[in-house]
Parts: C-alpha cells; sequence; structure tokens
C-alpha cells in the first residue's frame, strides 16, 4: 500500500510494556523517501533502543525525547511470557479492520472517498 495515501507514513511499531505489566504498541515514524529525519523520531527510536535492557521514563524537551533511568527496584523485570502476539495486540490497536493491505479495506476506501463494499462483494 506504500504510495496510495499521502497521509500514511512508514514507521517501526516497538511493544512497549508499562511497569504494571500491561503492553502498548508505539509507533515511531521514520522520514519518507526524500524527507529529512527529525530529531523527535530519531530521539525516539534511539529512546526505544536504550528501553530493551532497562527501566526508562520517556520526558520530552525542546523537540526530543531524553530518557531517564528507573533506579533499582523501580518495577519488576518485564515478563515477556504475557504479552499477547503481535496479531493479537494489532487487533486490539487498531481494531478488528487491522492494517490496511488493500484497496477493498474500510479504512482505505473511507479515506479515499469510495463507497463502502457489502458482504458479498457488491456496492
Amino acid at each position: 500500500m506504500r504510495g496510495r495515501l499521502e497521509e500514511a507514513r512508514p514507521c517501526v511499531l516497538v511493544t512497549c510494556i508499562y511497569r504494571d505489566g500491561s503492553p502498548r504498541l508505539w509507533p515511531i515514524m521514520f522520514p519518507r523517501d526524500g524527507e529529512k529525519d527529525n530529531d523527535a523520531w530519531s530521539t525516539a527510536r534511539a529512546a526505544a533502543r536504550t528501553a530493551i535492557d532497562k527501566w526508562v521514563r520517556l520526558v520530552w524537551n525542546k523537540r526530543t525525547y531524553l530518557t531517564r533511568d528507573a533506579q533499582p527496584g523501580y518495577a519488576p523485570e518485564p515478563d515477556w511470557g504475557k504479552i499477547p502476539s503481535l496479531d493479537d495486540m494489532v487487533r486490539a490497536a487498531f481494531g478488528p479492520h487491522g492494517i490496511i493491505q488493500d484497496t477493498n479495506h474500510p479504512i482505505y476506501r473511507e479515506l479515499m472517498g469510495m463507497p463502502a463494499v457489502v458482504n458479498d462483494g457488491d456496492i
């Protein structure tokens, strides 16, 4: 679907775990082809890499992310075994239609001003 929606942007979905054990997906943006990267995106990617090995707090400061390391004992180590599958997390985050993969997707059709497709394929 690359190039079909002007408002779409490449990103990586990072799985994050809050200290209470609840997961979330964090979309971290990348520049489009021909665009320059910006400090917010590059520092977000750096923060995500830092947070792989230790608990950190993200701090927004002058258009960049900083990380503040947590003190020992802040929270138990995350139990990655309790994290739902990526498919389940995408379904929870994006709803029943998930990721736009073709031009028949209801969100794509809505964004493009196309009529909805009825279940049997007829418009």
